[in-house]
């Protein structure tokens, strides 16, 4: 017999459950959002004890100390500098590095901020922790309609819960609270696709072009443009429905605004320049070989870390991964979630440089989260997940936040 049908009232952990369960969803989001920023923040303090004298910090240098490492530097200049007006060369005419390969929202929004006396790296670390929440509650909402869609109101709370949380706490997620751009990017990111799911193709075009400014992500996001828009076609063309004029319309600026986000920094960085590979060229400054050439370093690394039979562990992981991706599990995510997950690891083995940064890179395939919760029937591994990430989370900021002088691996 039940507490309430014998008159007793339930105990205050089932009552504290109870109105935890009654809070909307976007709070308790927020919440595990702000509770998951507080730990990285500890942690990094802690971390700020071992941190050796460097390039961008002093001995123990505090948590404000450690936002501006890394990157983070490069998008200070970009605020505090602008971009150079040439592409820097050193004594022998080779590329240097500089703020060309970084992409200019995210520092911009970081200077607006900068106009009230914050400094870059306080602007900065600002915008990544707001972007950053409303990506969490954006992953929440946009896994929470595409599952409803495909597995029930049931399932559909429980892997959006569940992707929102890990999102939050994944490995990686100090990024939320330091001048980088993925939260920023996140957000845009989700934002699109909510879009996309909702019919919306207007705004999701404008937002598409602001992710072309952000993180060089839209390529891949073009391919889920064209898978979405194929389905519809066909889904029309099977109903004997016509797309109207205005409708087709709305469709091709869509697909020309993804397409064209995926070449926007790269042309502006020509114009500002005058050189056409200005932005590659920056890019492959970072390179063994100078320069960016596609699927060669994953052959290489994978060789160098795997020995001789890398490339074939490598083909072999990346098969699995994709065989899971299309598996009847994946199915509730969807066609358009599903093709960014293979769209945005394609990328990746075409343009990345794979090495430690490559955990960073990860968190966007954050749909995927989802199928942790989404078994009926079954009880949610969730929590055990959250302790590996939180567990993560500290060897990732120890181990690859944490610089070494003279050199360390980036995080």
């Amino acid at each position: 017999m039940t507490a309430l049908a014998t008159g007793s009232r339930p105990s205050w952990p089932a009552r504290a459950h109870l109105r935890w369960l009654r809070t909307p969803a976007t709070v308790r989001v927020l919440v595990v959002y702000a509770l998951a920023r507080l730990f990285t923040a500890a942690v990094l303090a802690e971390v700020a004890r071992f941190q050796p004298a460097s390039t961008w910090t002093t001995e123990d240098p505090g948590y404000g100390g450690m936002l501006g490492m890394w990157d983070a530097d490069w998008y200070g200049r970009i605020a505090e500098e602008g971009y150079p007006r040439s592409v820097p060369l050193g004594p022998a005419g080779d590329v240097q590095q500089s703020q060309l390969a970084f992409y200019p929202l995210a520092p911009l929004l970081a200077r607006l901020l900068m106009t009230t006396g914050l400094p870059f790296t306080a602007a900065g670390a600002v915008v990544s922790l707001v972007a950053g929440a409303a990506a969490a509650c954006g992953v929440h909402a946009l896994l929470l309609r595409v599952l409803a869609r495909r597995a029930g109101p049931a399932v559909a709370r429980r892997g959006a819960w569940a992707a929102a949380v890990l999102f939050c706490v994944s490995p990686p997620s100090l990024v939320f609270q330091v001048p980088y751009t993925e939260g920023p990017a996140l957000a845009l990111l989700v934002a699109f696709l909510l879009c996309l799911h909702a019919g919306r193709y207007g705004p999701a075009a404008l937002v598409a072009v602001l992710l072309g400014l952000t993180r060089p992500v839209a390529v891949p996001l073009s391919v889920v443009v064209v898978v979405h828009l194929g389905l519809r076609a066909l889904a029309g063309y099977r109903a004997g429905a016509r797309l109207g004029g205005r409708e087709a319309v709305r469709c091709l600026g869509l697909l020309a605004a993804s397409g064209a986000a995926g070449l926007l920094w790269p042309l502006l960085a020509w114009q500002l320049t005058g050189q056409r590979d200005a932005y590659t060229a920056t890019m492959g400054a970072w390179r063994a070989g100078g320069r960016v050439v596609p699927l060669e370093p994953w052959w290489g690394i994978s060789q160098y870390v795997l020995g001789p039979l890398g490339p074939l562990l490598l083909a072999v992981a990346l098969g699995l991964y994709a065989w899971g991706v299309l598996s009847r599990r994946a199915r509730v995510l969807g066609p358009e979630l599903r093709a960014w997950c293979l769209a945005y690891v394609g990328y990746l083995l075409l343009v990345l440089d794979p090495f430690t940064s490559l955990f960073r890179y990860l968190i966007f395939l954050f749909p995927l989260g989802a199928l942790v919760a989404t078994r009926p029937g079954r009880r949610s591994p969730l929590t055990a997940w959250v302790v590996c990430s939180l567990a993560l989370q500290v060897v990732w900021i120890a181990w690859l936040w944490r610089f070494s002088p003279p050199a360390d691996w980036p995080p």
